[in-house]
């Protein structure tokens, strides 16, 4: 399981912005951590140049937009922290995560740097994001509800590579004094849970569950976000979702929808807690489901369209989770084999050794589409690399000839060290380019904005791409365990393949 963490970054009140953000790359970047700088990758920057390139895209942010915040209130970065279970993913599969991560919360739209620590126990990266964006004409917004996004992204990552994911939330322990209630028989909650449970089932929308419980003698509150009742002999009323996470309004209109939706070969998200109840097929509640269904934002429609794992229900139960876990995991598997089934029919996959070979011609077509964008991005080092040292060469230029003309130069050099040494290495740049002419900044521009240019069609052939692999694998998994494919039963039906012919 990996947990993750958002963090703004700003100046440190003694440096500058840029100084600032090459001493945590510096940090984030130490190769004792990342095997010597093998285990960082990152996105339209180079990790060797990108503070620089980072305060590039600031620097014409402010030119372009006129805006800019006064240091302390200035992010200049942001900083996720995502760290595994302990011997969960090798540090090369941890990297590969957090690309993923950071490129589905930035959208693309951000240059960001993964850096994997394998220092510890347990395998961390550290993912510096650029705060202003790639077209230099805005910055991140860090709303209140990031980091809930961000868990939620990170979550269906690690579920669709097979990681473990945090458990639901346990439900919130009783009172001493709600216990003894309950004990005693007087607990208005316990007892308003209970009616709640017998009148739902076979309900066909939510006004007929509301009805439902007017009948048995409660009275009913319902203003906009607000749902309570009120038995006849109580004196306050009681909101739903007092009574546990799946008492509130909109998971109880999950359980109405979900009755129908189970009656129809369980594929919706909602019918993961109504499968045990009364099911009926009116054309009426079909379209009620459906309805309650499109509520639902087009994105949040696209994610059910996706294939996720099956649960091991065995292994969580030997791990001692109980029987509502089981239900649950039960109608969660109905739904994604469902789903599995529907993936591969609308694929065209006719048999086993086809979805093997489609899985394997998806994950060939992104490791070469990884590869091309990895070596755009090297190309792309380079021409900034060479970029920076033509400007540092020229502004340092003045500088150095006075060095060489000083009698003094060990003081000279103490009072000058940052520009004759970006000179020094701009010249050690020069030289390696072996006799030819020095490119000039504006063919060296042209070129950087072409293999951009470039990189950003890959990319979305890449985020198509992997999507496609993941389904594939997905698919796959569930059909070995749906058929209980282990690895020693398919080599003996591959034998007995063999054998036939």
């Amino acid at each position: 399981m990996a947990v993750v963490k958002l963090l703004p970054r700003k100046a440190a009140p003694s440096q500058g912005r840029r100084q600032s953000m090459e001493d945590r790359l510096d940090y984030d970047e130490n190769p004792e951590k990342t095997r010597e700088g093998k285990l960082i990758s990152s996105y339209m920057c180079s990790p060797e140049t990108a503070a620089a390139e980072f305060e590039a895209a600031k620097a014409i942010y402010e030119a372009a937009t006129g805006r800019s915040q006064p240091k302390d209130r200035d992010e200049t970065m942001y900083r996720l922290m995502q760290s595994f279970k302990p011997g969960e993913v090798t540090p090369e599969e941890a990297n590969k995560i957090g690309y993923e991560l950071a490129m589905e919360f930035t959208g693309g739209r951000n240059q960001f740097v993964v850096c994997t620590h394998e220092d510890k126990a347990h395998i961390h990266n550290h993912i510096e994001i650029n705060s202003t964006n790639l077209e230099c004409d805005g910055k991140f917004k860090n709303v209140k509800d990031s980091v809930k996004v961000l868990r939620r992204i990170n979550d269906k990552i690690c579920f669709a590579h097979g990681l473990s994911i945090p458990e639901p939330k346990r439900e919130r322990a009783l009172s001493q004094g709600e216990e003894r209630a309950v004990q005693n028989g007087r607990s208005f909650k316990e007892r308003l849970r209970r009616t709640i449970d017998s009148r739902l089932p076979g309900c066909k929308d939510f006004g007929e569950f509301l009805a439902r419980m007017r009948e048995e003698g409660y009275e009913v509150k319902y203003r906009g976000k607000s749902l309570e009742f009120r038995a006849p002999d109580q004196e306050r009323f009681t909101r739903s979702f007092r009574l546990g996470e799946e008492y509130t309004e909109e998971k109880l209109r999950e359980r109405i929808a979900g009755q129908d939706r189970a009656a129809y070969g369980g594929q919706s998200e909602a019918g993961q807690h109504g499968a045990d109840n009364r099911r009926t097929e009116s054309g009426r509640q079909k379209r009620t489901a459906d309805k309650t269904a499109g509520s639902r934002t087009a994105g949040s429609r696209n994610l059910d369209r996706k294939v996720n794992l099956l649960v091991d229900i065995q292994a969580k139960l030997r791990a001692g989770k109980g029987k509502g876990y089981e239900r649950w995991a039960r109608v969660f598997n109905l739904k994604e084999a469902s789903k599995t089934i529907n993936f591969l029919t609308e694929n065209n996959v006719a048999d086993y050794k086809e979805l093997e070979a489609k899985t394997e011609a998806a994950g060939e077509r992104f490791d070469a589409l990884s590869t091309r964008i990895k070596q755009l991005e090297g190309r792309m080092a380079e021409k900034a690399q060479m970029k920076m040292h033509i400007i540092n060469y020229a502004k340092t230029r003045d500088v150095y000839a006075a060095y060489k003309k000083s009698r003094d130069k060990e003081s000279f050099r103490s009072q000058h060290r940052d520009e004759l040494e970006k000179h020094e290495a701009a010249k050690a740049a020069f030289d390696t380019l072996g006799g030819k002419a020095i490119p000039k900044v504006a063919d060296l521009s042209k070129e950087y904005a072409a293999l951009l240019a470039e990189k950003k069609q890959c990319y979305a052939e890449y985020k198509a791409a992997r999507q496609e692999m993941i389904d594939y694998q997905t698919a796959k998994r569930n059909v070995d365990m749906i058929l209980g494919m282990g690895e020693d039963t398919r080599k003996k039906q591959q034998d007995r393949e063999q054998t036939e012919y």
